[in-house]
């Protein structure tokens, strides 16, 4: 029996099962992109906010604390979105976690 007559074989609940399973790993690679980009992102603003808090620190000009303040709270946000984009990774590999045990106790 070939690969597509051994899927005909299955149950038509275990083929939703594998459709939903192909469909999760398929978001999981758009969150590990957008994880990845985002990573790198947060590198970059990490490095423009410590030249932007020792500028402020040194001159203490208005100009130098107000930019120190903004690139610390573009820090803090990309970090709040890398912690959510992995909280939506875990929870998605979780879910397809219980869709296998599921289908293997079929």
């Amino acid at each position: 029996m070939d690969c597509q007559g051994q899927r005909n074989a299955r149950s038509p609940g275990s083929l939703n099962a594998l459709d939903r399973i192909h469909g999760i790993n398929a978001q999981l690679e758009i969150l590990v992109e957008q994880i990845d980009q985002a990573s790198s992102e947060l590198s970059m603003l990490e490095h423009i906010d410590d030249d932007a808090q020792r500028d402020a620190a040194v001159s203490e000009s208005y100009e130098d604390v107000a930019g120190a303040k903004m690139t610390r709270s573009d820090v803090t946000r990309m970090t709040k979105q890398i912690r959510g984009l992995e909280r939506d990774h875990s929870n998605l590999v979780r879910k397809r976690e219980r869709i296998i045990r599921k289908l293997a106790s079929q």
